[in-house]
């Protein structure tokens, strides 16, 4: 039977390349490229289907593949008719199909029109064919394949809505919009408070508020004041000696959180995609992202993250973390590895603070949770 994996082998093969190759130049998972080639991967019930079709299509760019003739092979094998398309772009694989086995190009592309529709039939028939949706994709190289920004599907009426059917950039900007500000009347409020509160030190100190002013000739002979009393109670006054004030203990540094959130912002690029890595989800998933969104990664004590770096910044609690791919990379597990340890070297990072952003970097439009699937 034919088999859309099993032809990809035979390019493959056909052109001298290893599925070692093939992993290099699409960064795609190597038990993902094996479960490809047995044709495993669409049988999984796991799998996203659209992650299976991009998967399968960057396995085709990197075969110097026509995009649209990978695609039409993808939609023979989903329901089950696939025949040997793929290997009609190598006329000396082709030749190697038994006659049984060949593609029906000529049937495939010109249906015979049935013989019992009547005129108004087949007009109404070539209509919807003509407005059906058609999708022509120009994609130049491996690197610059663009990742559909939503992915709709059709449910039940009845139906509970899935994580796929959620509007992760949407949701990022209703949170940004509901974070509650405060009001200029108390920050102006406040300020009077500390002004008024000084003032009042300040003035207290420099005994401008006594009651009575003390003549020359009337000094007391002796210095020593004896204790005040207040409705019959003692007040101990505790002066500090020679002006000193007393110094304010320095309050103690925040801690960091149980929780941390990681923040990823694509900043000069599409990522096609970024991989994540931490301890509260261990397994290694791909996340695409547009310019300009970010997404925020919980982990607890370790976290890495693998991509195009150069297009990647970096934040804790909106403190940039710099030359993270220089000084943070570990080369056993190929990625920016960062770890709760470093952060609690310094206490500045347990303290939130707006994005420290590059001068010529802007905000993110949209910041979110990562999506969950």
């Amino acid at each position: 039977m034919p088999s859309l994996g099993n032809d990809l082998v035979k390019i493959r093969t056909h052109l001298g390349y290893t599925i070692e190759d093939i992993q290099n130049a699409t960064k795609i998972p190597l038990h993902t490229l094996q479960s490809i080639e047995d044709n495993s991967i669409f049988s999984q019930t796991d799998e996203i289907q659209t992650y299976v079709r991009s998967f399968v299509r960057t396995y085709g760019r990197a075969l110097k593949l026509d995009d649209e003739l990978v695609v039409q092979a993808l939609d023979q094998e989903e329901i089950g008719s696939y025949s040997h398309l793929l290997l009609t772009a190598f006329p000396e694989l082709a030749a190697e199909i038994p006659d049984s086995e060949k593609p029906d190009t000529e049937s495939a592309e010109s249906p015979e029109e049935p013989k019992d529709l009547s005129d108004k039939e087949k007009s109404e028939a070539e209509t919807a064919e003509d407005t059906g949706p058609r999708f022509t994709p120009d994609f130049e190289n491996i690197e610059q394949e663009p990742k559909p920004k939503t992915v709709r599907q059709t449910r039940a009426p009845n139906q509970d809505p899935g994580v796929r059917d959620v509007n992760w950039a949407d949701m990022g900007r209703k949170m940004s919009a509901d974070r509650p500000t405060i009001p200029v009347w108390v920050i102006g409020g406040a300020v009077i408070l500390i002004v008024v509160i000084a003032s009042f030190w300040f003035f207290s100190q420099t005994e401008m508020f006594g009651s009575e002013d003390v003549a020359d000739g009337d000094l007391p002979a002796a210095t020593e004041t004896a204790p005040s009393t207040v409705n019959g109670g003692e007040l101990n006054l505790d002066l500090q000696q020679n002006g000193e004030e007393a110094t304010e203990e320095p309050e103690q540094p925040a801690a960091l959180e149980e929780t941390l959130y990681l923040t990823v912002y694509a900043a000069t690029g599409n990522l096609d995609p970024v991989r994540v890595w931490s301890d509260l989800k261990p397994r290694m998933d791909p996340y695409w992202m547009d310019q300009g969104v970010a997404f925020n990664f919980e982990f607890r004590d370790t976290i890495r993250v693998r991509g195009p770096y150069s297009q990647i910044l970096l934040f804790l609690n909106g403190h940039s973390i710099d030359n993270f791919r220089q000084d943070y990379f570990n080369s056993e597990e190929n990625a920016v590895e960062l770890t709760r340890e470093m952060f609690e070297e310094e206490a500045r990072w347990a303290n939130t603070v707006p994005f420290e952003l590059p001068p010529d970097v802007s905000e993110p439009d949209s910041i979110a949770n990562r999506p969950a699937f």
